[in-house]
């Protein structure tokens, strides 16, 4: 009896000081600075998660080439990550100019890219949740910078 509830303690207490689940699966539901896309979020536990770009989720990690974490490649405020080089994304950067918001364009290339980051395009606020992801451009890039730096309550146009 003793073995079985200290063990049952063990797993219980080492869960909170290992909380994987709490750290990477939190997300943000219903903020009015994110451009949800209608997909629903992946359920964590304190110690379980599935990693995922639905907006409001934290991005998920990458090794880069050369062994670089993609958490210490992001930009110290928006990141806009592509997977795919040849995608514009000059209206997004303009856009974010044009609000002077930081934002830095980050190409990966990571061969596990394609599988965790779904989209083409997402964009990343500084504590590393996505803020909004496409497959190309939104029509109103002014809109979803506003969105996300919260000065408009609407949400972004979908691509």
């Amino acid at each position: 009896m003793r073995a079985r509830i200290g063990k049952e303690a063990h797993d219980i207490d080492s869960q909170q000081h290992c909380a994987g689940g709490l750290n990477f699966g939190y997300f943000y539901e219903g903020s009015p600075i994110i451009a949800y896309d209608g997909v629903a979020h992946p359920g964590y536990t304190i110690h379980d998660f599935t990693s995922s770009t639905v907006p409001g989720c934290r991005a998920p990690h990458l090794w880069l080439s050369g062994g670089r974490s993609l958490y210490d490649a992001l930009g110290p405020y928006y990141t806009l990550i592509s997977i795919d080089p040849a995608i514009r994304v000059s209206g997004i950067v303009d856009a974010a100019a044009r609000q002077d918001v930081p934002l830095t364009v980050l190409d990966i290339d990571a061969p596990d890219a394609r599988a965790l980051y779904v989209r083409k395009l997402t964009l990343v606020r500084p504590d590393q949740h996505v803020a909004w992801r496409g497959d190309e451009e939104p029509a109103a890039p002014l809109d979803l910078i506003d969105l996300v730096r919260g000065v408009r309550n609407t949400p972004a146009r979908k691509a």
